[in-house]
């Protein structure tokens, strides 16, 4: 059987569960949201693999980088990541990594992105289904009335991450 090495990580916006496999980052997300086992059980059946709590190099990496996001000091991150999911939820979630730093989108602005105008409800459910936070940055969807719809890590923790985003987004202009 394969194995997706995992640690669990206390951060200030709630305690995360990181995943690799192979070398790459399969899982950022948080550790108490309410789809943890939906998640869970896609990315093992995915990938044909279990879980097994152990460190490896890119999980460190994603420590590093995700405290110095969370600090402000990282504005991108350069971490291999492994999507798990059908073809229609990678296409969604690649057009959340596109979505700059400090700014947001809604899920019909991603729904016309992908070419998909009248799937805003299946854009909203592969947002949901997102199991790479912050690197694939669900939390940059609001809705289209600008309210800010629901996040894995709760409103308060968006509300948060875009609020220290836009706060940083000048400042950091010319670091990575």
């Amino acid at each position: 059987m394969n194995q997706i090495n995992i640690q669990y990580y206390k951060t200030k916006i709630g305690e995360l569960i990181l995943g690799s496999f192979n070398g790459r980052l399969c899982l950022l997300d948080y550790r108490y949201r309410r789809m943890r086992a939906t998640v869970d059980n896609r990315i093992k059946k995915g990938l044909g693999a279990d879980f097994v709590e152990k460190n490896d190099d890119v999980l460190l990496k994603a420590r590093v980088q995700l405290d110095e996001y969370l600090n402000g000091d990282r504005i991108s991150f350069d971490i291999p990541v492994l999507m798990v999911g059908t073809d229609f939820q990678k296409s969604v979630w690649e057009a959340l990594v596109k979505i700059p730093y400090g700014k947001t989108a809604s899920y019909l602005d991603i729904a016309k992105f992908i070419n998909k105008e009248k799937a805003v409800r299946a854009v909203a459910g592969a947002n949901g289904a997102n199991s790479i936070s912050l690197i694939i940055p669900c939390h940059r969807i609001i809705g289209s009335n600008g309210e800010l719809v629901g996040y894995g890590g709760g409103v308060p923790v968006k509300k948060r991450l875009l609020k220290l985003e836009q706060n940083n987004s000048g400042l950091n202009a010319g670091h990575q």
